[in-house]
């Protein structure tokens, strides 16, 4: 765990490392009433750009990135995200128990005063430094290789036929109802799928079919394990991945570190819980998290808890006093 005081902007071009995950939560613009939330949106935008290249340049190519913003912000930040990283997903954090008792604000408001919707959710924008074209463009490949013998089979019989595949069309529309999933999924090497018995007799009754379906069957079961033990090898151009049942949508649920809980340390501090399970979906067992906005240092206490390494940078003092105190463990 290391932590640097001083501003992202300065630091990061200083370190020489390569982190698994960037997970950070920056200022949210004129939100809270603290001195470091007084930026405007443009200076925002302009001090989100900086620190994504800057950060960008030190992940690995198959790192994750996660970046907390307020709702209102969100659409620029996409922007931002999508110029330096691959987008995929805008993930809605509701400030709720996973029961949906509300624990915000939410809970205190008067409804009669408001004249807008009242703000119960965050975002986290979630993006990869790359995408996994690359890993699903090697295992169809592989797939199209290992499955060949089954659809060379298929298409001799079609060619044997001498029918057209509107012909074949037609032909399954009277006898299964369905005109296009045969041919659809069983001539064509990108699509290939093992019809279903029903597929296969009625068109076993006008194509030179010869084989049995349970045989064929067998056979596909054996190539399918073949082939799913072979694309192993190409894990390493994998993103690392691994939600669990609570948090696998976009769509999550925790409680907010609410003002007077003894556990409060920041006025923008995120729940212990959440964070780790950022971590731990998102960045692998002995990995590296890089967190550019450290607050009171919540990334690095799930980092610790979680087996991972973490850089933190803070640009308050008295933050960073406070971060030294939960790594060192007298505080979580």
């Amino acid at each position: 765990m290391t932590l640097y005081h001083g501003d992202c902007l300065e630091i990061l071009p200083l370190l020489d490392i390569r982190a698994d995950l960037l997970l950070t939560d920056p200022p949210y613009s004129r939100v809270k009433p603290d001195e470091w939330d007084r930026i405007d949106h443009m200076g925002l935008v302009a001090l989100l750009d900086a620190m994504l290249y800057a950060a960008g340049r030190l992940l690995s190519e198959r790192a994750a990135v996660y970046v907390f913003c307020w709702p209102a912000f969100a659409d620029k930040l996409a922007v931002l995200m999508r110029h330096h990283f691959h987008l995929l997903d805008e993930i809605i954090w509701m400030k709720q128990t996973e029961s949906g008792k509300r624990q915000s604000w939410a809970a205190q408001a008067e409804i009669a005063p408001l004249r807008k919707f009242f703000p119960e959710t965050e975002r986290i924008l979630f993006a990869s430094k790359a995408d996994d074209g690359k890993y699903w463009e090697l295992c169809e490949e592989l797939r199209g290789e290992i499955m060949a013998p089954l659809l060379d089979y298929f298409r001799r019989a079609k060619e044997a036929s001498g029918m057209k595949p509107v012909e074949i069309q037609e032909r399954m529309q009277v006898l299964t109802g369905k005109r296009y999933v045969f041919t659809r999924h069983t001539f064509t090497r990108s699509q290939w799928e093992l019809p279903t018995r029903e597929q296969y007799e009625a068109a076993a009754s006008f194509l030179p079919l010869p084989r049995r379906y349970d045989d064929i069957a067998v056979e596909y079961v054996a190539r399918f394990e073949e082939y799913t033990t072979s694309r192993r090898r190409f894990e390493h151009l994998r993103r690392y991945h691994e939600p669990r049942r609570h948090n696998f949508t976009d769509l999550w649920r925790y409680a907010p570190v609410m003002p007077g809980s003894r556990e409060r340390l920041h006025s923008c501090q995120k729940p212990l819980s959440m964070i780790q399970d950022m971590i731990t979906t998102s960045c692998p067992p002995d990995g590296m998290v890089l967190d550019c906005f450290a607050g009171s240092g919540t990334t690095g206490a799930a980092a610790k808890i979680s087996g991972r390494r973490a850089v933190l940078i803070e640009k308050d003092r008295r933050c960073c006093e406070i971060i030294a105190d939960r790594i060192a463990g007298t505080l979580l």
